[in-house]
């Protein structure tokens, strides 16, 4: 009961304090998901070629504008110091560290799921040898976009709605002589968190196609076969 009398106040203090702008980035950090089941699924199954329909390269340049929402979510780690300090002598690793990792393990899930679509695009369109290269890519315009929205407090829709205005603080932000460092640090951060997210829900759902396959097994009443 102490336990659940200290942990309550301090947990539901982390959500008031952080609910509102933790909801908008991760429903923010999901839309590049949506965006990109409607790109990348688009035109017949099987077919081998890269869609020319001005509809589809408009909802391409939409899903690139808005990917940076999701690993952005790495950045709001700058909040932390705040709410660790507002816990005081309360639980830090039973409230405040959990909600922040929950919030950041869904963005990099969105991200994960984005490029997953991506690299079955190119398996489909055959350019399986070009999935390194655009998920390289990808990672970079990402670290780009976050160190725009970040630092220059840059929004996804400003380019659409406001292209000169944007394009000058662009460039005004990325001839700063921090910039690269900055860039290069976001760099690495979303392809680790890629990389970890990726082994994670690869490892689970390995974990449970073999629990399926040893449960279809026993209902056969036969022994699963080991998998290598």
């Amino acid at each position: 009961m102490n336990v659940m009398e200290a942990v309550g106040p301090s947990l539901a203090g982390v959500l008031h304090r952080n609910v509102f702008w933790m909801v908008w980035n991760t429903i923010l950090a999901w839309i590049p998901v949506g965006l990109a089941l409607v790109v990348f699924r688009m035109g017949r199954p099987g077919e081998r070629r890269l869609p020319v329909s001005p509809v589809w390269w408009g909802g391409l340049i939409l899903l690139v504008l808005f990917l940076p929402n999701a690993p952005y979510v790495v950045t709001d780690l700058v909040h932390l110091r705040d709410d660790i300090r507002w816990a005081g002598d309360g639980p830090v690793v039973t409230t405040v560290l959990p909600v922040y990792a929950a919030f950041i393990a869904s963005g990099f899930l969105a991200y994960y799921l984005v490029l997953r679509e991506i690299t079955r695009f190119l398996d489909r369109s055959g350019l399986r040898s070009w999935r390194t290269p655009v998920t390289l890519g990808v990672h970079l315009l990402c670290a780009v976009g976050v160190f725009l929205g970040r630092w220059v407090r840059l929004n996804s829709w400003e380019p659409v709605v406001e292209p000169r205005g944007t394009f000058e603080r662009m460039m005004l932000a990325l001839t700063w002589e921090w910039a690269p460092i900055l860039i290069a640090a976001v760099f690495v951060a979303t392809a680790l968190g890629h990389f970890m997210t990726r082994a994670v829900v690869e490892a689970a759902a390995d974990s449970a196609r073999s629990g399926a396959e040893l449960v279809r097994a026993l209902r056969a009443g036969r022994p699963a076969t080991d998998r290598a």
